[in-house]
């Protein structure tokens, strides 16, 4: 019972493995023969002199049609590089596997196609809001402040999603869709405007402002003032 129980990981590492290697790329069709006209899955001759197949929009293998199914879902690999949203008809175990990791995130948009921001004007906005929440947090941090903007309160809203301060680039398969329909961009924008307001507000976190160098106004800014600062790599002085 415990060599099955090691070879069913084995195999389930494998095969997960297997559909990872395509989760960030458009596969094209190899042709039946590359399959020895045998179902992916349980191997029933499938093509010429056997069973009918069909073609998995995931992957580009075939498949019987008891193993192929009836299931339909979006592509990473298509939202990445084409912004094609629309769902394929994939095979039972990739739909499974696509459901599992779609709250995963593995999708880092700055290694996998930065263009992307360019033609994709939410995206870009949502990139800025979250490098803002990441600045902010800085003087969450530092507050001792206890209202409803305070560090513990944001990071209790963002819950599984603490990513978003981190990484302003890493997403996953479900919150791209969020992007999508516009609900990522509003849930966003409301949190950053309240933590914005709590810093400008708030006598402690105001005062970590910075004095612009060159031109000495005593107004304070923030480097979360993307539209009208720039904050060197170097020193992190704001200007």
């Amino acid at each position: 019972k415990q060599w099955y129980q090691r070879r069913v990981r084995v195999q389930a590492t494998a095969d997960t493995e297997e559909r990872l290697a395509y989760f960030t790329e458009i596969p094209s069709e190899e042709g039946l023969f590359t399959q020895d006209f045998r179902c992916l899955t349980c191997s029933t001759h499938i093509g010429v002199q056997g069973q009918d197949y069909r073609v998995c929009g995931y992957d580009k293998r075939y498949y019987c049609k008891p193993c192929f199914g009836n299931f339909s879902i979006v592509i990473p690999g298509r939202i990445i590089y084409n912004w094609d949203h629309n769902k394929y008809r994939v095979s039972k175990g990739n739909f499974d596997f696509l459901n599992q990791v779609l709250s995963a995130p593995n999708l880092d948009i700055s290694k996998l196609n930065v263009s992307l921001y360019d033609h994709v004007p939410e995206l870009a906005k949502i990139r800025d809001y979250r490098r803002m929440l990441n600045m902010t947090r800085e003087y969450l941090v530092r507050c001792n402040n206890k209202d409803e903007v305070s560090f513990e309160s944001v990071r209790k809203k963002l819950g599984s999603h603490a990513y978003y301060w981190d990484s302003p680039h890493l997403y996953s398969t479900s919150d791209i869709q969020r992007v999508f329909s516009g609900q990522l961009l509003n849930y966003l924008k409301k949190i950053v405007q309240r933590t914005i307001h709590h810093v400008y507000c708030c006598a402690r976190c105001s005062s970590f402002g910075f004095i612009c160098e060159y031109c000495q106004s005593p107004k304070p800014i923030f480097a979360f003032e993307l539209a009208t600062t720039d904050q060197c790599a170097g020193c992190a002085s704001v200007y």
